[in-house]
């Protein structure tokens, strides 16, 4: 596996980039979120430039805030106008991917009409990265209710749509932990990202793996499940709180044997 670590937009790149060089990250997985990552204002040059110094490779995230789902079709385009923004960031970074994280769609359509929405959307976007190089991938929020069933409907529609598998939120308010297993059996063709953090299955606070004091993830299962569907490429660790811990953690994850 190739283990990186997601950028914190409030500090300086140049700076993220540097340490996770000098931790041994194989890759770094760029948030691209303001104040530090801001589209419009961040010299992606320089950005480019620290990456190849480095001698990582980058994957790219739009920002977690763009609301694809307001009732406002202004603001909704506004967003999808800064997701193509991201995307030309991507291209320019030379990362395969872009990561857009699901937020279903505005409350007041239908399920049957918020599956054509989010389909036309996603092909805007998918279109617009194909173009430039990159691939679009989704990430499954932690709003669980009826999300597996709602991404077997969208990944049917868009066959050439990725998914980035984010851990920790399918962890968040689910009665089964079989979450994993579940959404690799429905989809594990357009698996081509791993988010890692662990919570205790109330919220989403991107713990270290092992520290929630009850309702917290198996590590070894997960590595396990992902280890049986023959996913060993990249896995993000994103961790908050103090940074030396993603170290260990890194250093964990690559001594661990999949059960």
């Amino acid at each position: 596996m190739k283990l990186g670590v997601m950028t914190r937009p409030q500090n300086n790149v140049v700076d993220e980039i540097g340490w996770a060089v000098e931790q041994g990250f194989e890759f770094v997985d760029l948030l691209l979120e303001a104040p530090g990552a801001a589209i419009e204002s961040t010299d992606w040059r320089a950005i480019a430039q620290a990456i190849a110094d480095g001698g990582v490779e980058v994957v790219c995230q739009s920002a977690h805030y763009l609301p694809l789902n307001n009732p406002s079709p202004l603001v909704r385009q506004a967003a999808l106008d800064e997701v193509r923004r991201s995307i030309d960031v991507a291209c320019q970074l030379n990362a395969p991917i872009l990561t857009v994280t699901f937020q279903g769609w505005p409350s007041y359509l239908s399920e049957s009409v918020g599956y054509e929405y989010t389909s036309q959307l996603l092909k805007v976007i998918i279109k617009h990265g194909h173009s430039a190089g990159v691939a679009i991938s989704l990430e499954n929020s932690p709003h669980n209710q009826h999300q597996l069933k709602y991404f077997r409907e969208i990944f049917h529609r868009q066959p050439n749509l990725r998914l980035t598998y984010d851990i920790g939120h399918a962890n968040v308010l689910t009665i089964a932990k079989h979450t994993t297993r579940d959404y690799l059996f429905a989809l594990s063709e357009h698996l081509v990202h791993v988010h890692l953090s662990d919570n205790d299955g109330t919220t989403d606070d991107h713990l270290l793996p092992g520290t929630p004091s009850s309702g917290g993830i198996d590590l070894a299962w997960e590595l396990g499940m992902l280890a049986n569907f023959g996913y060993d490429e990249r896995i993000t660790l994103e961790i908050g709180g103090e940074r030396r811990w993603l170290a260990k953690l890194a250093s964990h994850l690559r001594d661990q044997e999949p059960v």
